[in-house]
């Protein structure tokens, strides 16, 4: 199935366009936004989202886009065949120009001729952005209703509480440092609408007033400035713009009385001082690119900045200017830690049953968080298979650390959370003592772990759960016998596949005769390979080898579901990450519940489709009836089948607890209900005790504060203990920044951005362009 894209678009309104040196369109003033659109979306629901991002009126618009590999030609956005071409042959992102429809003649682009615009001088066009971002029409400057306004637009602190845990729990006064709360509108042009309109605190206002400069490219400069009154004009000599406001009285609240938003002078010409880039008051435009990629590059900050605002950015500047963006959109903060003992107390109150502990370093330092649910112990506890996947994978922010996972199978293979850790480091330590919290949660149930085989992970499960119950992942070791195969030189692809298979096949066997025959084949194709395989422990991955109950599996799969839920709170802070998590796993217990009731049969539908293959492989099978067994003939061998005991020779039936095709043929000539044989694992009631706990929400209404002395209080005047931050320690070599990427994991299909062809991409396309 062809995997769906997404882009991101530039908006530009209210501006003029002009021809660029290279024949390019450059775009000059107005404001800029950004949204992200995915195929498949209509051209009404792509209007209706760009007007409501830049709060504008969408009738009478005209849309234009151009592509990266000739961006001189616009090209008409005006149905939903338009919208879907512009998101399969743009790469990544895609400029969107927003004029009137009545000015589209005058602006010279309807034609393609790609002639200058000058969209700025239509009156129509002047009015409307005269109204919406200056408040004053005609030259006049007119009072700002501002209850109105606050009824038709997002307030000052309402346009990130809807999208970031942060704010949604009010946690920006708490956890962070900023000087104002985040503005409502990235456009920053209409920051301040007129005289009247009121802001929450000095700060606030500054802020807007930054951010009204850098939208129209001037600078200004205050003639006082005090938490009180705020008086400002214009850097330029003899310009007639000014803006003052004063505080109300009994409250930190400013109100603008002051309002003269003429410019006598051209704000575009060099000779005009640009504002300074100041990432203190930069930080509260919410930046969609950095939200949607957080680790973007620096260079490509400073290029869209210097596009955007016309100001040039310094590397230094723009890795600052994300930092301070990541903090505002992820909460990243020092405090944040201290309100960890406070959340672990939050978690074991509201959901009984859960495990929330912490420990720190002799000097205060955070070191390790446990967590495990109350509904999810009870799942596993009562429902689940003894198996547990374990992985990790690097966590971003500040302070990065590692996050832990422990993961069990439900009766329908469906990934089941049971337990995670953050470690400030990955250690032999951390894993211990992960295990050891583990070892706690199962109690007295013999439960088999498979994981890598990292060697703090070995000896760490060895004295935690015995070194007999420790299946390494094949993945992981497939990937390192393919690296032994570059080491001795295997020539060709055609001998590294033939090597691949002989492993598939010794891992894979369920029967020792069979193990003994595939060694063989090995030997003999490379002695040095099957003398690596056998030092390799095969007794922890091989099917014939492992001693106890496995279910067939084979690899830590769970761990690419687990990273898929993450995946975008990677880059939170830990108090944050933790309550997104929670909501996140909330969510999916509750789709995963509402599927239970869908099932067509008291087994799990992925279990159907693995009975009803093996019964289609039975029917070709011959079933002589002994005493107390049967014998069932197959092409090349025979097999016992024990309905009694739930056992066949081949060993598929003992390892996965379905009945194997040769059981099925036995069954099948018994008269007998297939679906019956198959263990009460993947069974329906089973699958309702997994799924029946209950997870609640959190109580934030008496959330401590942090005080400027580092100490956390309640509105009741309660202290509780605080956590400072981890000490960073450089590891050797660079820092990851994704989970590793496993070479035969499936990979998704490749689609060129150029003809939208299967298998290739646009370096590689041989196709014309059209």
């Amino acid at each position: 199935m062809e995997s769906s894209r997404s882009i991101y678009c530039y908006l530009y309104f209210g501006g003029e366009i002009e021809n660029g040196f290279n024949g390019s369109i450059d775009y000059k003033g107005g404001c800029t936004s950004g949204i992200i659109v995915n195929q498949g979306t209509s051209h009404a629901e792509f209007v209706l989202k760009a007007c409501t991002k830049l709060q504008i009126d969408p009738s009478s618009l005209s849309f234009k886009y151009t592509l990266k590999f000739d961006p001189s030609v616009l090209l008409p956005l005006d149905d939903d065949d338009a919208v879907n071409n512009m998101v399969l042959f743009s790469d990544g992102f895609s400029r969107i120009y927003i004029v009137r429809a009545c000015t589209e003649v005058e602006q010279g682009v309807a034609d393609g001729q790609g002639t200058p615009a000058n969209v700025e001088s239509h009156p129509v066009l002047r009015a409307c952005r005269e109204e919406t971002e200056l408040g004053v029409v005609d030259g006049q400057s007119t009072p700002v209703n501002v209850e109105n306004h606050s009824a038709s637009t997002p307030s000052s602190s309402q346009g990130m509480n809807d999208d970031y845990t942060i704010q949604k729990h009010g946690l920006v006064s708490r956890c962070t440092k900023f000087e104002g709360d985040p503005l409502a509108s990235s456009t920053s042009g209409n920051a301040i609408l007129g005289s009247g309109q009121s802001f929450a605190n000095a700060d606030e206002f500054r802020n807007a007033l930054y951010l009204m400069s850098l939208a129209g490219r001037f600078r200004y400069k205050f003639k006082r400035n005090c938490p009180r009154y705020v008086s400002v004009c214009c850097a330029v000599d003899g310009c007639t713009w000014k803006i003052a406001a004063c505080g109300v009285k009994g409250t930190k609240m400013m109100r603008v009385y002051t309002f003269q938003n003429n410019h006598n002078h051209s704000i575009h010409k060099d000779s005009s001082p640009l504002p300074a880039v100041r990432l203190c008051k930069l930080a509260v435009l919410t930046n969609d690119v950095i939200k949607a990629t957080p680790d973007c590059m620096p260079r490509q900050i400073c290029k869209d900045f210097e596009r955007q605002h016309g100001i040039r950015m310094t590397y230094g500047q723009a890795w600052q200017y994300r930092e301070k963006v990541k903090e505002r959109i992820f909460g990243l903060s020092d405090n944040s830690y201290k309100l960890l003992p406070w959340l672990c107390m939050q978690l074991t109150k509201s959901n009984p049953g859960t495990i929330a502990e912490w420990t720190s370093s002799d000097e205060g330092n955070f070191m390790q968080l446990f967590v495990a649910y109350g509904a999810c112990v009870h799942g596993f506890l009562t429902g689940c298979r003894p198996i547990i996947s374990i992985d990790s994978s690097e966590l971003g922010g500040l302070h990065k650390g590692t996050l832990l996972s422990a993961s069990a199978y439900d009766g329908d293979d469906n990934m089941f959370l049971i337990a995670y850790a953050i470690v400030s480091s990955k250690t032999y330590d951390d894993w211990l003592w992960f295990f050891q919290k583990l070892k706690q949660l199962v109690g007295k149930m013999e439960v088999v772990i498979i994981s890598d085989m990292h060697l703090d992970i070995v000896r760490s499960v060895a004295e935690v759960f015995g070194v007999e119950n420790h299946i390494y992942c094949y993945q992981h070791l497939k990937e390192s016998f393919s690296r032994q195969l570059t080491k001795k030189n295997t020539k060709g692809r055609k001998g590294k596949e033939d090597a691949l298979m002989f492993l598939d096949a010794i891992a894979y066997t369920r029967l020792q005769i069979d193990y003994i025959r595939a060694m063989e084949n090995l030997r003999r194709y490379s002695a040095n390979l099957a003398k690596w395989i056998e030092d390799s422990g095969p007794e922890h991955w091989a099917l014939s080898k492992f001693s106890k109950k496995r279910w067939d599996k084979m690899n830590t799969n769970l761990a690419g579901l687990f990273d898929d839920l993450i995946n975008e709170d990677q880059h939170h802070s830990i108090f944050n990450f933790v309550v997104k998590h929670m909501e996140k796993l909330a969510s999916l217990l509750i789709e995963r519940k509402a599927a239970t009731q869908s099932w067509k049969r008291f087994i799990s539908p992925k279990i159907e489709d693995k009975v009803l293959l093996n019964i289609a492989k039975s029917e070709a099978f011959t079933v002589i009836p002994y005493t107390d067994t049967f014998k069932v003939k197959t092409r090349d061998r025979s097999h016992c089948v024990d309905l009694k005991q739930h056992t066949c020779t081949c060993s598929a039936w003992q390892m996965l607890g379905i009945p194997c095709e040769h059981a099925c043929a036995v069954i099948q000539m018994m008269n007998q209900d297939v679906y019956g044989f198959v263990e009460e694992w993947f069974h329906l009631p089973k699958q309702e005790m997994i799924y029946s706990g209950i997870l609640h929400p959190l109580d934030f209404d008496n959330m401590p504060t942090v005080d400027s002395d580092g100490n956390v209080q309640d509105q009741n005047g309660v202290t509780y203990a605080s956590l400072d931050p981890p000490t960073m320690k450089r590891r050797i070599g660079r820092p990851p920044h994704q989970r590793n990427k496993f070479q035969f994991r499936e990979k998704g299909t490749v689609f060129c951005s150029h003809c939208n062809g299967a298998g290739h991409n646009c370096t590689t396309c041989k196709n014309p362009t059209t």
